[in-house]
């Protein structure tokens, strides 16, 4: 009820001018009984009269079925209260959700025990839950104050809300300015509320006194208040002070302070026992009336306390519940409360959830416990450590943060405070809050001398330094944090040091940080220690070069890998082995860890974490020819890193784009994100990355003609990667295109002098990459047919049908010129058809070209020009183009089926297509196509 003021007479107040709100109200509406979904964001200051267009709409939605949730300010603490309020009339529905995602729900609303919710799968039921009640009529979700609602319930709530769009639910918002809100910061439709314009303020303020709308002291009132219409009603009665209007003009106050003011009068003129009445009410986290009597029976107060509260018009008693007429005068009622009268309030309901027919509600109990608490306080510290341990199992990461913080203040045991301000550290970095994990882990070791907590807390603060600041300097800072620390407290920040050394390029270095840790770390008792250090180091010997050495390094840790939660080790330890994992050409096995990676950390919402595993699974699939999968991972990557401060992974995210928009020929789009690239590694040193989006271009530039450029580009390149003494082949995969970018060039010498580097690394790190596209490379340079015929032999181990389709285009080329156009047909037909399914465009319109110089008439596809599908059109096109169902698609992609529906119609259109079958030859989708 956030901007309504239940005064008599008083209830339209906020829709005296508000007729083009009121249309776009309506529009909503009739949209969602054409089975359209939408969504409108109405934000103001408080009382400008959100809420009373939001009643409005409720008013009008005859016919519909209307879900209701308040945000309220005591409740943002409760881990899922809003979404528990708002899907309670659907109950009898969960149990027709897909089974993953019924037991998310029920163990997020506590309905059940169960493993901790992912954010996806939640908020996946949260719009599957909608679209099922929306399949017998349209919706209307209204949700009030939701700068107030629960952060899990937010993000839940908003992952359903941004995927509705052919359902036929109608969604609106209401939120106040200058309050932090997950919905106004989503970049939403949204209509933001100004004050009344003076004629209908007059209006308003007549219907409480009689005052003429050109008087003095009407005009002053309207400047003062801006025309807010809540802030004309409250200040209205003082025109009749004959003396108010005399007073010298002031600067005009905020609105919550003036109203908070107001409200305080009223509230001075109760009686004693309604002055604490209202304030455990206000204290309450709940609206439930038999809680709130029970608490004051414990105060000697009985029911009829509330009833002369309610003539007041301080509270609306209905239902079984207990509501404040507007949550300003909550506010106030409780602020303005004396500190013993707030705790005391507390205190009687910590009680009455404790003895109410034996049931506890834990954590509004501890909550109430904390707030009781005059100083320290063991077992309300004790409570709130195990309501936070709950949200975290819960996956409402924000909520277990701030227990876990308000359970350090409460304990005067300086070994519990460093353990909860510890484990407060560890939620925020799960939950992408860096900057505030390193100042919790900071003050985790300044609390306490407890040598276990000290060194998590040196180890997570490298996790957080590693993905937030310059590379180099992160090495520099944590080997110089490691030196005189004991094994068990160096051996992980040097093992994050190496990781760092690795992403600035300081190949060099990073591998002798890695020898130090593992030598220490051999000499300690941890095994976890042990593989840690073993994993980096078989990375820095991968990045020179010694790969037969270091797979046997790596092998002795695979085990541990699968063993081990990847969430309770370091994220350059699960990221780095999958990258080896994928240059070693371990496909399956890279896959298979990254995806667990991706649901734990999906699991309990852990976005820090989450971003790097998916964006190394993105480049695992580039690889493989899944280039659409990849395409979706990357940028959730991308877009994860953005927001959780990982401006390296972002940009390496942002670099398997664009080199999939290379292929495909997208120049425009492959730019652009390669400006964002350098934008985003501009001055951090990250040289191990930075080269990714130079082989990028090189590769733009080479397969739409551009052969000079590319060439240019990439010699430079080559020296780059020289000086920083990388040698594996296999992590950018750019001497290939700069051999025939030379080639192409008419620099032949070139060409020869950057095969002899190739050859001379594939022999000291053999891969079937390497063999394969040396072999392909030394047939173009010396026109060897053999070279050949070993490449597509070698290709055959190699699952990588992009670079397999280069050797069939190029030999193809070397036949035409031997004139063998008979056998040039089937390499150039084989390229054409891989090429085609992956959508490379240039590369397919090089094939057809050759093709028909060799007299081979290549098949004519209607609308071959790029049709412009969307990045969500091309994702639906694609799965149901390989069989998947229309509610697999909506479950894949985290949609509804009417959703997917919407997007299939809109692609048969574009597509000149009338059904499944021919949609998937219309993309030429090859499922036959393997992993490996």
């Amino acid at each position: 009820m956030g901007d309504v003021a239940m005064t008599p007479g008083h209830g339209q107040h906020g829709l005296l001018s508000r007729a083009e709100e009121q249309d776009r109200l309506r529009l909503l509406l009739a949209d969602a009984r054409r089975g359209r979904s939408g969504l409108l964001i109405l934000r103001g200051e408080p009382g400008v009269g959100k809420t009373a267009l939001l009643e409005e709409a409720v008013t009008e939605s005859a016919g519909m079925l209307v879900l209701r949730a308040t945000g309220i300010e005591m409740e943002a603490e409760l881990a899922f209260a809003g979404l528990g309020e708002l899907v309670r009339p659907l109950e009898s529905r969960v149990d027709r959700l897909p089974t993953l995602q019924a037991r998310a729900l029920r163990t997020a609303l506590s309905l059940e025990d169960g493993e901790p919710p992912d954010r996806l799968t939640l908020g996946a039921a949260a719009l599957t839950l909608l679209t099922d009640a929306a399949a017998t009529g349209p919706v209307l979700v209204a949700v009030d104050d939701a700068h107030w609602m629960d952060e899990a319930s937010a993000r839940a709530l908003l992952f359903a809300f941004r995927r509705l769009q052919a359902e036929g639910v109608a969604v609106l918002v209401t939120a106040r300015d200058g309050e932090r809100c997950l919905f106004t910061e989503a970049n939403l439709p949204t209509l933001t509320l100004a004050g009344l314009n003076p004629a209908a303020a007059a209006a308003l303020v007549q219907r409480v006194v009689d005052v003429a709308a050109d008087s003095e002291p009407f005009k002053r009132l309207y400047r003062e208040t801006a025309g807010n219409p809540l802030a004309l009603l409250e200040a209205a009665p003082a025109l009749c002070d004959s003396g108010w209007a005399a007073q010298e003009p002031e600067s005009p106050l905020p609105v919550g302070p003036r109203l908070t003011a107001a409200y305080a009068t009223r509230l001075a003129a109760l009686p004693e026992p309604g002055r604490r009445a209202v304030t455990v009410a206000a204290a309450s986290f709940t609206e439930d009336a038999v809680v709130l009597i029970e608490a004051l029976h414990a105060l000697a107060l009985d029911a009829e306390v509330l009833q002369a509260l309610e003539a007041a018009k301080v509270l609306n008693l209905s239902g079984g519940k207990v509501r404040f007429v507007h949550p300003l005068l909550r506010s106030a009622a409780y602020h303005l409360a004396a500190p013993e009268l707030r705790r005391e309030s507390h205190r009687v309901l910590a009680g009455a959830l404790t003895d109410r027919d034996g049931l506890v509600d834990r954590d509004q109990r501890s909550w109430h416990l904390a707030a009781a608490a005059a100083g320290p306080d063991v077992t309300a510290a004790a409570a709130l450590a195990d309501t936070a341990a709950r949200a975290r199992d819960r996956g409402a990461l924000p909520a277990a943060l701030r227990a876990y913080e308000r359970a350090a203040e409460l304990t005067s045991s300086q070994f519990d405070q460093g353990r909860y301000l510890l484990a407060a550290a560890e939620v925020a970095q799960l939950a992408g809050r860096g900057d505030q994990a390193l100042v919790l882990a900071e003050a985790a070791t300044n609390t306490t001398d407890d040598a276990t907590v000290r060194a998590d807390a040196a180890g997570l603060r490298s996790q957080v330094l590693l993905v937030r600041q310059p590379p180099r300097r992160v090495h520099d800072q944590l080997v110089d944090m490691a030196a005189g620390l004991e094994a068990t407290q160096a051996v992980p920040l040097l093992v994050a040091a190496a990781g760092a050394g690795c992403m600035g390029g300081a190949i060099l270095q990073a591998r002798a940080t890695a020898d130090r840790a593992g030598a220490l770390a051999r000499n300690g008792e941890a095994v976890i220690f042990d593989h840690s250090a073993a994993v980096l180091r078989a990375h820095t010997m991968m990045l020179a070069g010694e790969r037969i050495d270091a797979a046997t390094v790596f092998s002795s840790c695979e085990q541990f890998l699968t063993d081990t939660d990847p969430l309770s080790i370091g994220i350059e330890v699960t990221s780095f082995s999958a990258m080896d994992l994928m240059w070693l050409e371990r496909f399956p096995a890279a896959r298979t860890l990254l995806e667990r990676a991706v649901r734990c950390a999906r699991k309990i919402g852990a976005c820090e974490r989450l971003a790097p595993y998916l964006t190394v699974l993105a480049e695992t699939q580039l690889r493989t020819g899944y280039w659409d999968d990849a395409y979706a991972l990357a940028s959730e990557g991308a877009t994860l890193a953005g927001e959780t401060g990982q401006p390296v992974l972002q940009a390496y995210a942002i670099s398997t784009l664009a080199r999939i928009e290379a292929a495909r020929g997208r120049a425009t789009q492959c730019i652009e994100h390669a400006r964002q690239f350098r934008g985003l590694l501009d001055s951090r040193g990250a040289d191990l990355v930075s080269p990714y989006i130079e082989a990028t271009l090189g590769l733009l530039e080479l397969g739409t003609g551009r052969e000079s450029e590319a060439a240019a580009r990439l010699d430079e390149l080559q020296q780059r990667v020289r000086d920083l003494g990388l040698r594996e082949p296999t992590v950018l995969q750019h001497q290939p295109d700069l051999i025939e970018a030379n080639l192409t060039a008419g620099d032949r010498s070139a060409a020869q002098a950057a095969l002899a580097e190739l050859l001379d690394q594939v022999q000291q790190a053999p891969s079937a990459w390497g063999h394969a596209v040396s072999e392909r490379c030394r047939g173009l340079v010396e026109a060897d047919e053999d070279a050949y015929h070993k490449a597509l032999q070698l290709h055959a181990h190699l699952p990588d049908p992009f670079a397999k389709a280069r050797t069939d285009l190029a030999y193809g080329r070397f036949l035409l010129r031997k004139r063998k156009r008979g056998a040039a047909r089937r390499p150039l037909n084989a390229a054409r058809q891989v090429f085609e399914r992956l959508r490379a465009d240039p590369w397919t319109a090089a094939a057809e070209k050759e093709l028909r110089a060799a007299g081979f008439k290549t098949p004519t596809r209607p609308g071959h020009a790029p049709v412009a599908l969307t990045e969500r059109e091309t994702q639906v096109a694609v799965l149901v183009s390989k069989g998947h169902t229309s509610p697999e698609v909506a479950a894949a992609l985290f949609l509804s089926t009417k959703t997917v529906e919407y997007h299939l119609s809109r692609i048969y259109a574009k597509l000149s297509v009338r059904s499944r079958t021919e949609l998937a030859g219309r993309l030429a989708v090859n499922r036959d196509h393997p992993h490996e």
